[in-house]
C-alpha cells in the first residue's frame, strides 16, 4: 500500500486553488496538474507499506495526533520548488505564523522515527502541490506563476485531524482514498493531565 500522511482541505479552498490557476493551466507546457479533487497538504511521504506494518504505523499517528492541538491555517499566495528559474513543483502557500503545522510535523517524524519508520532530511514547508513539471518550462514561466498567485487568498484550513492516505497510480492520475483519520488532541493522558490540573 502506497500511502502518506496530510491535511484535507475545505471544498472552498480547493475551488479558490483550483481557480486561481485555471489559466496556466490552460496554456501548454509540460506540467502534470493536479485534479482539484486531489489537492491537499502532505505531511509525511510514506511510500510503500507492507500490510503487516500498518497497524504500527496507526499506532503512532494516533499519538502524533493525540498530543497535538488543533488549529487552522490561512492559505494564500504561491510558490515554486527547487527555484522559479527551473521550477519542478508548482504550490498554493500558507501565510505565517506556521508554528503549529511545524508542530504538527514534527511530532508525525518523531513518533514515526520511533516506530521505525525513517525520518524525512528536507526541511518541512506546507504547501498545497498543484502541479508537477515533466520537462523544461520557457523563460521566466515560474516567475509568472508566482505573480499570479502573489496577495490570492484562498480561504481558511480548520485542521482538526490528520489522514492516513493510499496513493494508486492509475492512468489518468493518482487516486487518493482516506485509510483512516485521526482527530488532533485525543490523547487520554492529556486529558486525564489537564483534569487533574484544574482540581
Amino acid at each position: 500500500m502506497r500511502c502518506f500522511v496530510g491535511i484535507g482541505l475545505p471544498p472552498a479552498v480547493r475551488d479558490a486553488v483550483a481557480e486561481a490557476v485555471r489559466g496556466m493551466r490552460e496554456t501548454k507546457g509540460p506540467v502534470s496538474w493536479v485534479e482539484k479533487g486531489n489537492l491537499h497538504v502532505t505531511l509525511k511521504f510514506l511510500g510503500e507499506i507492507p500490510g503487516d506494518r500498518l497497524s504500527v504505523l496507526c499506532g503512532a499517528l494516533e499519538g502524533a495526533a493525540g498530543a497535538s492541538t488543533p488549529f487552522s491555517l490561512d492559505a494564500s499566495g504561491g510558490g515554486t520548488f527547487p527555484g522559479t528559474r527551473n521550477p519542478r513543483v508548482l504550490w498554493a502557500g500558507f501565510r505565517e505564523p506556521l508554528e503549529l503545522v511545524g508542530k504538527l510535523q514534527q511530532n508525525i517524524e518523531s513518533a514515526l522515527s520511533g516506530a521505525g519508520f525513517p525520518r524525512e532530511d528536507r526541511p518541512f514547508h506546507p504547501h498545497i502541490t498543484v502541479g508537477r513539471v515533466r520537462g523544461v518550462l520557457p523563460p521566466a514561466w515560474g516567475d509568472r506563476f508566482v505573480r499570479g498567485l502573489a496577495g490570492r487568498e484562498f480561504g481558511n484550513v480548520p485542521v482538526s485531524s490528520i489522514v492516513l492516505f493510499e496513493s494508486r497510480l492509475a492512468p489518468g492520475g493518482a487516486i487518493y482514498t482516506v485509510v483512516r483519520e485521526f482527530p488532533l488532541g485525543n490523547d487520554p493522558r492529556r486529558r486525564t493531565s489537564e483534569e487533574e490540573t484544574a482540581r
